[in-house]
């Protein structure tokens, strides 16, 4: 299972890191979605 996402305070998304990438997901009931990808070497605004 993966961790809290810092910078949402919504407890059922998770992330999870995978070789370079940053997975971001949600844990449904029946089923998980994928919110989004990045790519480590991305620059991320904030």
């Amino acid at each position: 299972m993966g961790r809290f996402v810092p910078e949402i305070s919504i407890t059922f998304v998770r992330e999870i890191i995978f070789q370079n990438y940053r997975i971001i997901y949600r844990n449904m009931i029946d089923y998980i979605e994928i919110i989004t990808i990045f790519h480590g070497s991305r620059l991320l605004r904030l």
